[in-house]
């Protein structure tokens, strides 16, 4: 976090002035669950620029109106930080509750502890296909994939039962998800580079102030929705008979796995 400290007048007539003490977030990593929505909103256009300065600072939208333009501006560099995709290996929405049911939906542990292979298999799959196709209905599935109830184990039965409720949700709030998935996936991207070799671009933006958030776009003719079903198949390959096995264990297991086979076909090839 960064200390900031902000002076205004509270009566432009008056030289009386005023001070706070703020902390506001550095990095992807310390932004609340507000706060990534105020992203989104911005990105989406639909709150103005003091607005979205109020979430991020907590500075009230009357105290901001009273500072000069530049010191506006001020305030937005120091989010420039969300002007590009960075690496975080947790959801920042711990929680969404669908419509009117009385228990939440819980986002998975940091680093995707508890996700099996097969969860993740169908999650990246409707992620990327949102990515593409902006179809609301690969949202729902993709969050369906993702946030169960406590102690539930995925099915994907659970997926097409659940994605009508997950639409449900606020928009605003689905597309942070989505976000904060891009984080995590560049994360995944450093821990196993290779098995997460990049397909996708980002559009760059130069600054936080009236420009597009970065968003990934799948590279035209490259995308292929079927791509972990292919993997999961050259994965488990003679051994179909226990392939809901495979599909159960823990994500991270399988990529140390598979990193370590890549390795191993590497040094053979030499």
């Amino acid at each position: 976090m960064k200390n900031i400290t902000v002076i205004y007048r509270p009566l432009s007539s008056l030289a009386l002035e005023r001070k706070l003490f703020l902390l506001v977030p550095n990095h992807w990593g310390e932004l609340t669950v507000d706060q990534l929505i105020a992203i989104i909103s911005l990105y989406k256009e639909q709150i103005s620029e003091l607005e979205f300065l109020s979430k991020m600072t907590g500075i009230p939208v009357k105290i901001l109106s009273k500072l000069s333009e530049f010191e506006r501006f001020e305030l937005l560099d120091l989010f420039e930080f969300i002007s590009e995709i960075k690496p975080y290996h947790q959801f920042i929405i711990r929680k969404v509750k669908p419509g009117y049911w009385k228990s939440s939906l819980y986002a998975p542990k940091e680093k995707l502890k508890g996700i099996t292979f097969g969860q993740f298999i169908f999650a990246d799959t409707y992620f990327l296909n949102y990515q593409a196709s902006k179809d609301e209905t690969d949202l729902n599935k993709f969050i369906a994939s993702l946030y169960l109830l406590k102690n539930e184990k995925f099915s994907e039965a659970i997926i097409n039962e659940r994605y009508p409720q997950i639409a449900k949700v606020d928009w605003k709030i689905r597309e942070a998800i989505a976000l904060n998935f891009q984080l995590i996936h560049e994360w995944l991207s450093l821990a196993y580079p290779l098995i997460f070799q990049k397909h996708e671009e980002l559009t760059s933006t130069s600054s936080v102030s009236g420009e597009p958030l970065p968003e990934r776009e799948a590279v035209e003719g490259k995308h292929d929705p079927n791509q972990w079903i292919k993997v999961f198949q050259n994965f488990v390959g003679d051994d179909i008979l226990h392939d809901d096995i495979w599909a159960e264990k823990p994500i991270n297991t399988i990529f140390s796995f598979m990193t370590r086979k890549y390795k191993e076909n590497a040094r053979t090839r030499k």
